[in-house]
């Protein structure tokens, strides 16, 4: 059994429930949303309306099919050996499900037999019952209108419904105070404020910086949590690091 893969790297959650958290991160070659509009793969820039486009396109666009022992390097191995957590993360990874499962048993199989697994998802891909046994966190990033993409292929309900069941967040990026509004009229009906983290749009870090104070005042005014990037604030990259 093989997956496609994008990139894979060790260091530490940078955003959400887990923030600060040594992990290995594999990122999973394609997508079903292009965040940022139709368009933004080949030229870059934002369309549709988006006001903030997928910081990862340029490494899942791109991928190779693997065979599950020769996904992760050593140094990877050795990591999840000693505790880390493993983030699978995409693009979607959830279009790979069937084989996400086999990876993940090949974990336990051959490297630590309780591997804490976060999926990073947009929630748009129902879970099969064996990936909902086998993940430890579910990391939802439902998307707004922000993202440029249409309402009835970005918004999932019956998918958020089954997830919130189990240990999960449900992370928004927040551009401003609209966005907010769109959250409570689409999300808060179905999603109670405990599971919902706010997150600043940004891909470095004066981009952040624009955003994160006006997020930081939503949160305390609605009483959300908020979370951070911080492997932008320590690193100024968005992904491999």
């Amino acid at each position: 059994m093989k997956l496609a893969v994008s990139e894979v790297f060790y260091s530490i959650q940078g955003e959400g429930k887990t923030t600060g958290v040594p992990a290995v991160f594999v990122r999973l070659a394609g997508c079903n949303l292009m965040c940022g509009g139709k368009g933004t793969e080949k030229d870059g820039k934002l369309h549709d309306g988006a006001t903030w486009r997928c910081d990862s396109i340029e490494v899942w666009i791109k991928g190779k099919s693997k065979p599950y022992e020769e996904i992760l390097p050593n140094n990877c191995k050795e990591s999840i050996r000693n505790g880390a957590h493993i983030i699978i993360t995409g693009g979607e990874p959830m279009l790979q499900q069937k084989n996400i499962s086999g990876f993940i048993q090949y974990i336990t199989n051959e490297l630590h037999p309780f591997p804490f697994i976060e999926i990073e998802t947009n929630g748009t891909v129902m879970p099969n019952e064996q990936m909902l046994d086998l993940v430890s966190q579910w990391n939802v990033s439902p998307k707004l209108n922000n993202s440029g993409m249409l309402k009835e292929d970005r918004i999932k309900i019956d998918v958020l419904k089954k997830i919130r069941n189990y240990d999960c967040q449900f992370k928004f990026v927040v551009s401003n105070v609209n966005d907010w509004e769109e959250i409570k009229e689409d999300y808060l009906p179905y999603l109670d404020k405990s599971y919902i983290t706010l997150m600043p749009a940004g891909s470095n870090q004066d981009e952040l910086s624009t955003t994160k104070e006006l997020v930081a005042e939503i949160c305390k005014e609605n009483y959300i949590r908020l979370t951070n990037r911080i492997h932008i604030d320590i690193w100024n990259k968005k992904t491999g690091v």
